[in-house]
């Protein structure tokens, strides 16, 4: 569901995607396999996925912070710069991709390598059956 997210967020400047974001960010989950399920989600639909391109276009999304204000209770009050700082710091272990990880990234654009996306697959299956 986070990998989802992400995918959403990387995608598409929705206010609800990265207010979704900072309330998973306060949630345990795998960092490792989050950024695996990205790359790979991303690939299948031929989008390359790119670290620094997630966080800037967070930091530059003109938000409609207003929009989410009316998705909150009365009572809820939000910082867009305290969610963005979260959001940062709890999802800045997608920055960090693997060799393998980034083939696939590679790959995104110029063709589906079915190999290589497999390789990835057998990684994530691997990190499920370990836990």
């Amino acid at each position: 569901m986070i990998a989802e997210k992400v995918r959403a967020a990387y995608q598409r400047a929705k206010v609800r995607d990265l207010y979704d974001l900072h309330r998973f960010a306060s949630t345990p989950f795998d960092g490792q396999l989050l950024r695996r399920l990205v790359v790979l989600k991303l690939w299948q639909v031929r989008d390359p996925f790119d670290p620094d391109v997630f966080f800037e276009k967070l930091r530059g999304g003109r938000y409609d912070w207003d929009d989410l204000q009316r998705l909150l209770r009365s009572s809820e009050r939000i910082e867009p710069t305290d969610i963005l700082a979260a959001v940062e710091d709890r999802f800045d272990v997608l920055r960090r991709l693997t060799d393998l990880e980034q083939q696939v990234v590679a790959d995104a654009k110029t063709g589906w390598n079915e190999p290589l996306a497999e390789r990835l697959r057998a990684a994530i299956r691997g990190m499920a059956t370990t836990r």
